[in-house]
């Protein structure tokens, strides 16, 4: 970012004295004020401009209305609900702070209410509350020395924090438009690691088109999201184990169980068939998301880990069209999770796997009228008799729990001189 980048900030303060000193230093840092000591007045400029704002700011104890005289101890709560239908209207968001000398009755407790407003955006945003030190002092010594005391953090660290958040104004689009997939991601949430981050950074790529070309990203990011994806399932019984081998994670494998496919590589599918985690169409996007982006070839960390991906004119339409469809991906998992909280239950969902079977060359047995081969149950064939051999071909799991303990039934048995 150039240092002559300048930043609008709506800022909603009543006392004139701290008001002065605070917009010098805020303009010395490239930030300028547009102040109203009431919400009724800052309301409407917001509404009207409100594309021009990089970010708000408000004081804890304020005017609702501008005829009003004295402070409103709701001044917060009305201002907050109200700056949220704001952002609502006009699809997008600002990030927002509170900075007072936090002097107000119960501010530890209003505050403490309004941090639940404000707790998906703060991995990008920061800390809510800054606090005012004093009016007439703002020297680099005085921040050194008293800017991060036990009062927390100070109005020059807002000043800092600003400058840093408000740099992309595409983040902002992306987290107001897509706060129901970003909900799931994050340091403290379902899908952890670095999900949140690469989500967000493709889809600034769709809202900034021209200024996303030429990030590189360290290692392929759908790839990236998907492991953070298929390691939440393991955490919580979702997905064996068995799918994140010595830390590497099988994403096609992982996707399949997902899809309700029998795995190549995993001992285990999910549920009978036709049952599945995502739907069909959420299956689909899936499998595009991973075929395209070229997931699908690189199934060990040795094929990707050094990799770089870099955004340009011909690839950003294709990761952002990605990231778009990753994020139905991600609602779909993270609602299937809010409802399968039971690890036990959940493990009681994975089913033996008819490829572990599948292709192999047995002998036949027999138990009574029965016949099998290993784990799987043969049809009744006239040219089928214990100890011939047979190949194992169109395996699937046996639902007939009568006809004892086999996981499998072959519908295709084939003899060896048929092996292809």
């Amino acid at each position: 970012m150039s240092d002559q980048t300048r930043y609008r900030v709506l800022w909603i303060e009543d006392d004139p004295n701290f008001k002065d000193s605070f917009e010098r230093l805020a303009k010395s840092n490239g930030i300028y004020m547009s102040h109203y000591a009431d919400w009724e007045s800052a309301s409407i400029y917001l509404n009207q401009y409100l594309d021009e704002i990089d970010a708000v700011i408000f004081d804890a104890h304020c005017k609702i209305k501008k005829a009003e005289t004295v402070g409103n101890d709701s001044f917060l709560h009305i201002a907050i609900v109200d700056l949220l239908l704001i952002f609502a209207k006009h699809h997008t968001v600002r990030p927002w702070y509170i900075l007072s000398a936090g002097t107000m009755n119960r501010f530890a407790d209003v505050t403490a209410i309004i941090e639940a407003y404000r707790k998906d955006y703060v991995e990008e945003w920061g800390e809510l509350v800054y606090t005012k030190t004093r009016p007439n002092v703002f020297s680099s010594q005085f921040s050194d020395e008293f800017g991060n005391g036990e009062s927390g953090p100070s109005e020059m660290d807002l000043i800092s924090t600003i400058k840093v958040v408000c740099s992309n104004h595409a983040h902002n689009h992306a987290l107001a438009r897509h706060r129901d997939a970003l909900q799931y991601l994050g340091v403290h949430s379902l899908i952890r690691g670095n999900a949140r981050k690469f989500l967000l950074q493709l889809l600034d790529a769709l809202y900034d088109p021209k200024g996303s070309v030429g990030f590189a990203f360290t290692g392929n990011p759908i790839r990236r999201i998907f492991e953070c994806i298929v390691r939440a399932g393991v955490e919580r019984g979702i997905i064996p184990e068995e799918a994140i081998a010595g830390g590497n994670v099988k994403c096609m494998e992982a996707s399949r169980f997902l899809c309700g496919e029998n795995p190549k590589g995993l001992p285990y599918r999910y549920g009978l068939l036709g049952e599945r985690i995502l739907d069909s169409t959420e299956s689909s996007m899936l499998i595009t998301i991973l075929t395209s982006t070229n997931v699908a070839s690189h199934e060990s960390a040795e094929d990707y880990e050094e990799d770089e991906v870099t955004l340009t004119e011909d690839n950003r339409d294709e990761f952002s069209g990605c990231a778009l469809l990753m994020c139905r991906v991600i609602k779909a998992f993270g609602r299937y999770v809010e409802s399968h909280k039971d690890i036990e239950e959940n493990k009681l969902k994975w089913k033996p796997n008819p490829n572990t079977v599948a292709g192999k060359e047995l002998t036949i047995q027999s138990a009574g009228s029965i016949l099998y081969a290993g784990d799987c149950l043969l049809p009744v064939k006239s040219w089928l008799h214990p100890g011939n051999k047979v190949i194992l071909r169109d395996v699937v799991l046996n639902i007939d729990v009568s006809a004892g303990p086999f996981p499998f039934f072959c519908k295709n048995p084939q003899t060896p001189k048929a092996k292809r």
